[in-house]
Order: C-alpha cells, then structure tokens, then sequence
C-alpha cells in the first residue's frame, strides 16, 4: 500500500526528548516500511524516516512556542492537510495523528480524496470531540483508539478498531543492573500523579528518581506544590532524558510509579518499563487495566497506600516474565499489522462506497432517460426506482405498452 503518515507537528518525528506521539508515529512509519508498504510522512522539520519524508513546518510547535490552542494550529495543520490530498505524491490511505479540532472537518469536506484513518491520541470525550468525530464520520473518516477505556468515553463514534502502542522489541532492552530506587517517568503535571509519587516513595522509604519533562504551563504548579515537596524527600529530579537513557533508568529501577489522576489514553511509559524488565505500579484510572498484568507485570491500585504495600511485594514478580510479556503484547510489529488491516478494511469500504455512489448516478441518468421517452407510463418508474441500483438490463417486466426492455433499445 501507499500510506500517508501525517504526524502532529509539536515535535519532530521521532522527538529528540519528550513525546509519546510522535514517537509511536514513527514506530508505525519505521514498521510499515519493514513490512514492505510505501510510506509517505508529513511531518516538522527535521523528522526523520526511511520512507520518503515530506517537511510541513519550518521546525517545531514546541520551538516556536506554538501550543495546542486551535486557532494557533488552523493554518499549520491545513496546509499540511492541503498538501497531503493535493495529489502530488499518490497515497491509498491517510493516517492523521492530530488532536481533534472543529476546523478539521471543514477543511477535509473540500479536499478529502482518498480514504482517511484518525488517531487522536489525547482524551477524546471533551473539547466538544464527540461532536466533531460525527463530523468526521459523516465524510467516512474512521477512527482507531488507544484502549477500551480510550475508545468507552465516546462509545459511539465512528471506530474502526482499538489498537494498543507497540515499541520496536529491541530499542529498549533490560541491563544487568542491581535495582535501587523508583522511576517516575513522564512529566510534571498534575495528572501524572507528581506529588502522589512522591508520597508513596516516602511510605516505601525508597529513593524516587524523576525523569521528567517541565513545561511553562506546569511551572507554577511545580514550585507551589512539588518542588517543596522534593525539597523535603529523598527525590532525585533529572529532568528529560533521551531514548538511549531509558533502558539503564529503567532496569535500576525497582518499579515505576504511575499514579495518574486522569483518563489516560495509553501511557506509553509503561511499556516502556515492561520493555526493561521493570514492574509497574499503577492506578486504576484510564487504560491502566488493560495495560498492566495485575500480579504479573506490575499492580493495579486504588491509592497510595494499596501503591505502598504493593511495593513491599514486587521483588515477587520476575522480571524477565515481565520483558516476555511486552513481547507477547506491545511491540512495533503486532501494533502496525493491525494498522494494516485496518487501512485494508477502510480502502475496501471506500471501494464499495464509491461503487454503490456509481451505481446510484448511472440510475439516475437511466431514470431521467426514460422520463424523456413517450409512451413510458408512471408504473414502470415506480419499478425501475423500486429497483434502484438494478442494472436496467434486467428488468423485463411485460406491460400492455410495451416492455422496459424494448423501451431501452428502440430508436
């Protein structure tokens, strides 16, 4: 196939740092191309691919201070949309990976031309999203989400699969590492469960080390209510780290700790720990559920102090159970295969869509050509539109006049 990844454009793909999306982006180019498809990413400058890459912004949101807001992204985003369906390079199928916005429908109205696959990898049920996805699917625009719990918050959209992040089996592998402390991994904002971290690493009396992004829009929340609260702990704050750092951050850590407060849609941070070998300690909210093992890779908690006596447990668990896990479930290879069977799905039903439309044209031509031909009485429209899409030359219905057939080749 011919597929078009078009990529958020807050980071470049992959991302030298933080972002979940647009590395999972790039997981999916990178293993289409190894199964064989012709791929096609419209991505920020300075993306990188082994297919073909097309640039679409001069540098990053995040370098031009560019947020989410969607007045800020309308011009970028359309003319990356403009370009996609412009036709200069041929695709059979377009994956868009932008968070959902009420401008993207009106733009796609005008200019979709091929089939379209959506993944908004953010929460789905608010900024008027549900309204905006019957849009969508009004253009025949299918969805795909990240989980059940993701997919749940607007159970009746137009989706096309639910299929879980994948990471490549060997980016990130376990080290022979005496585990010492607990990972907390992401970024400092009040949904990621910062100061709960903090509190459950207090309980346990270990260590907590913090890999973590800070944006300006969490600054004020971080000097407030976490950074006295490191100020006061055994916290080690490290800041972001890069991809080659995860695997010796995750293998030395005892556990990661994931008390989010928030509907995630996945949390590729925990795979990323299974990856390494490393358990997971996770609340009960969003995808969690789904993703951890309870018992097996990590446990599933209700609060802190479940958190903290499931920690006095997790040398129980076996860690390279724990890698065989996320080879069996959330690699790169089995999250693009169900890609493509979803990409074949949606061309297949735009083919028959296409087809029925044809159809339906070509009968309305036939029907205004038999209005034009005398003698034609009212009870044969009635059955040729009884008939609809019917090719005319089946229909030999005897009548006194004469029958449509000879109608259809008299002179």
């Amino acid at each position: 196939m011919r597929i078009a990844i078009v990529a958020p454009l807050f980071e470049c793909v992959p991302p030298c740092q933080y972002g979940g999306t647009e590395r999972v982006v790039h997981f999916i180019a990178e293993e289409l191309v190894r199964l064989g498809h012709t791929v096609t990413l419209y991505a920020a400058r300075g993306s990188k691919t082994s297919g073909q890459l097309i640039e679409c912004w001069n540098g990053t949101f995040r370098e031009h201070g560019i947020g989410d807001d969607a007045e800020e992204t309308r011009d970028p985003y359309t003319a990356q949309l403009k370009l996609v369906m412009s036709g200069k390079t041929p695709h059979d199928i377009v994956h868009i990976h932008h968070n959902t916005h009420a401008y993207h429908p009106a733009v796609l109205e005008s200019i979709k031309t091929i089939p379209i696959v959506w993944t908004d990898h953010n929460a789905v049920h608010n900024d008027n999203k549900p309204v905006i996805f019957k849009s969508l699917a009004r253009l025949d625009i299918g969805l795909t989400a990240l989980s059940e719990s993701h997919r749940s918050t607007v159970p009746d959209a137009n989706w096309l699969a639910t299929i879980h992040h994948g990471l490549p089996a060997n980016m990130l592998t376990p080290m022979r590492v005496a585990p010492t402390y607990l990972a907390f991994l992401g970024r400092i904002a009040p949904e990621k469960g910062i100061t709960s971290a903090v509190r459950i690493s207090q309980g346990v009396g270990l260590k907590l080390k913090v890999a973590a992004k800070l944006d300006n829009i969490n600054q004020a929340f971080y000097e407030k209510e976490v950074k006295p609260l490191f100020a006061t702990s055994e916290v080690d704050f490290i800041g972001e780290i890069s991809e080659a750092e995860k695997s010796p951050f995750l293998s030395a850590a005892i556990a990661l700790v994931f008390p989010i407060c928030w509907l995630e849609p996945f949390g590729l941070v925990m795979i990323e720990a299974m990856a390494c070998g490393c358990p997971v300690v996770a609340f009960r909210v969003g995808s969690v559920s789904e993703i951890v093992d309870h018992g097996v890779t990590g446990f599933v908690v209700d609060t802190e102090e479940e958190a903290i006596d499931a920690l006095r447990q997790i040398k129980r668990l076996d860690r390279t159970r724990i890698r065989q896990r996320f080879e069996e479930r959330f690699t790169s290879s089995i999250m693009a295969k169900k890609y493509v069977d979803v990409y074949e799905r949606a061309i297949k039903q735009a083919n028959a869509l296409q087809e029925a439309k044809a159809l339906e044209r070509a009968s309305a031509i036939q029907v205004a050509n038999l209005r034009k031909r005398p003698g034609l009485l009212s009870t044969d429209l009635r059955s040729l539109s009884f008939q609809g899409s019917f090719p005319l030359q089946h229909l030999h219905q005897p009548h006194s006049t004469g029958s449509a057939s000879t109608l259809l080749t008299s002179t």
